[in-house]
């Protein structure tokens, strides 16, 4: 009996040393492992919308050739208006569900509820601190677009990392440990939020 307790002391001391609290100012190193590997993002057909986004970012006065036209902040605006998830400034998530569903190749369809519950985890979060600053929008930036669009990317990508289906998990040292770091340093909605 006493073994026993001591046994499930010693475990409980284990599992309370792995999930140590971090420095959040210092995230953990990596020593180059790609983090984006962790979760296999699901083969989706987009056909030309990153052509034409590619084209639209290309002609912006803020693009730099020296960074791909996806890392610009107005591109995921450009792909959610192409796609038809986004009108007039609002994701429209009954088009988010129907495009996932009906682009998402079969055997990665398992994906589309945890992205579809991605979007309204963040939506209720951005739109409530929008609500509790009194913004009714987001300017235009002198990119050439709301910043709207890019935090609903960025916290929908945040948000289906941190809850990615078992399956398309790598279970491996350095992804468990982003994931915790993610989860104790970086709330949602996952991306500062600008005042106006």
């Amino acid at each position: 009996m006493q073994s026993s307790i001591i046994c499930f002391g010693f475990l409980f001391l284990l599992l309370e040393c792995s999930q140590a609290a971090f420095n959040c100012s210092a995230p953990p190193n990596f020593n180059n492992f790609d983090i984006n590997t962790c979760c296999r993002t699901p083969e989706l057909d987009m056909g030309d919308v990153p052509q034409k986004c590619h084209k639209y970012v290309s002609g912006l006065n803020s693009a730099n050739s020296k960074y791909p036209s996806f890392a610009h902040l107005c591109y995921p605006d450009c792909i959610y208006r192409e796609t038809g998830a986004m009108s007039n400034g609002k994701i429209r998530m009954e088009r988010v569900k129907q495009y996932l569903e009906e682009h998402v190749h079969r055997r990665d369809q398992d994906m589309v509820t945890q992205i579809v519950r991605s979007f309204e985890s963040c939506l209720s979060n951005v739109k409530g601190h929008m609500k509790s600053s009194n913004i009714e929008s987001y300017k235009v930036l002198p990119h050439g677009c709301s910043p709207y669009a890019g935090i609903i990317y960025s916290c929908v990508n945040a948000e289906t990392f941190l809850h990615c289906p078992p399956k398309m998990w790598k279970n491996e040292r350095p992804c468990n440990l982003a994931k915790e770091f993610a989860e104790q340093c970086n709330p949602l909605p996952h991306v500062p939020l600008p005042s106006s």
